[in-house]
């Protein structure tokens, strides 16, 4: 059983493409704002914080945190604080490359072990007109999406270089790669 330590509607969605049983739970883990550092470091420690801080019913299975930033000229975009914020982000953007990153901490319920990795994906945007930007708004739920867009609705997207479920919110193909590698990790207190 995996417990999903997310309230993402997005990544319940994601999810489900695994067929494997999951569970979504709340966690009592809060970002503490403007942090500095890279970006992979903040997305795993903020996944790893989840994971953590997680309300699980069970003391067995494993418990899945994870963060993602939007990453654009140096500085982390986080969710606009109005529509009129979103607009600007959404303008300063138009025709230019963004990296979204994805911090991913899977806990073993059991052993305590952790296996942590991220992904990295580049978005290029296409030229927006203030005309796309004012109808995107008002169509998209902007306020609660880092970067102020969600890659699934609307042509935003010149192109994407890398994991397209990253952009969504969890990178399907590392998080496949973490459940591989989580049958091989050892058991604290044992010689591997």
């Amino acid at each position: 059983m995996i417990y999903l330590a997310s309230q993402s509607p997005r990544r319940r969605v994601l999810i489900k493409e695994l067929k494997m049983p999951f569970r979504v739970v709340s966690s009592t883990y809060h970002e503490a704002p403007h942090e500095k550092g890279r970006p992979s470091d903040l997305v795993k420690r903020h996944a790893l914080g989840k994971a953590l801080e997680a309300r699980v019913p069970a003391k067995k299975g494993w418990v899945l945190g994870a963060d993602t930033i939007v990453y654009f000229e140096g500085r982390v975009l986080g969710k606009p604080k109005s529509l009129a914020h979103a607009k600007r982000l959404l303008q300063a953007m138009s025709g230019k490359s963004h990296y979204v990153y994805t911090g991913l901490a899977l806990r073993d319920l059991v052993t305590g072990h952790v296996l942590m990795d991220y992904e990295r994906t580049r978005v290029k945007f296409h030229r927006l007109t203030p005309a796309f930007i004012d109808h995107y708004v008002k169509q998209v739920h902007v306020l609660d999406k880092a970067g102020a867009y969600a890659i699934q609705e609307g042509d935003i997207a010149e192109s994407i270089v890398g994991s397209y479920s990253n952009v969504v919110g969890l990178p399907l193909e590392k998080l496949r790669t973490l459940l591989k590698a989580r049958c091989q990790a050892p058991v604290p207190g044992t010689s591997a």
